[in-house]
């Protein structure tokens, strides 16, 4: 299972201007609905009193992908499917794609907005650097102390990644193991102790 994905590095950015309407796009790549939250926030404080900020993102991949938009009052779907539509072209995965506009006082009509918030987006995806990452999933693993030396090493055998270890009546660690190597993790950690609880923790 191919568990590699292309998404944008840093933030990039775009300007159109239709019919006095001012249109800023703004995009960057996400792991979460949080951090979708978040940037939605920091383009807020970028463009203070705007009249709409309309956005989309796909986070995610098959069954667990999650993809949303919004008109932020806007006539419905004028914004956000447009803009949804241009980030699902790009390919790219764990990505957020935010449209400001300030109204210049000549109505564009649904067309117009349709073609207006799309072309913003797809000129600001256009624009964007893009990487290879890998997609992790968190797991929760329980064990007895004298077995956390050997998970943690199989964790780093597979290619992933520990995130913290916790100690109290058992050894608790936040693992994050390659997708396609899920599988293969839980097998091995079986043959070191049929002991070791794993979790998937839930986040959102």
């Amino acid at each position: 299972m191919l568990d590699e994905y292309k998404t944008i590095v840093g933030i990039a950015e775009s300007k159109l201007v239709v019919k006095k309407s001012r249109f800023f796009g703004l995009v960057t790549s996400v792991d979460t609905i949080q951090g979708s939250k978040r940037f939605i926030e920091l383009v807020q404080e970028k463009y203070p009193n705007a009249s709409h900020y309309c956005c989309a993102y796909s986070i995610g991949r098959d069954h667990e992908k999650r993809e949303y938009a919004t008109d932020d009052g806007e006539p419905r779907k004028s914004a956000g499917p447009p803009i949804l539509t241009a980030v699902a072209s790009s390919q790219l995965s764990n990505v957020i794609c935010v449209v400001v506009r300030y109204y210049g006082g000549i109505n564009l009509g649904v067309g117009g907005l349709i073609r207006a918030y799309g072309r913003c987006a797809r000129e600001c995806l256009a624009s964007a650097k893009i990487e290879t990452r890998i997609f992790y999933k968190t797991l929760q693993v329980q064990t007895p102390y004298e077995q956390i030396g050997a998970v943690l090493k199989l964790c780093g055998r597979l290619g992933g990644r520990v995130v913290n270890v916790e100690y109290d009546q058992r050894a608790t660690a936040h693992l994050q193991i390659r997708q396609r190597e899920i599988e293969n993790f839980r097998e091995n950690l079986r043959g070191i102790n049929t002991d070791i609880d794993v979790i998937d923790p839930v986040t959102v």
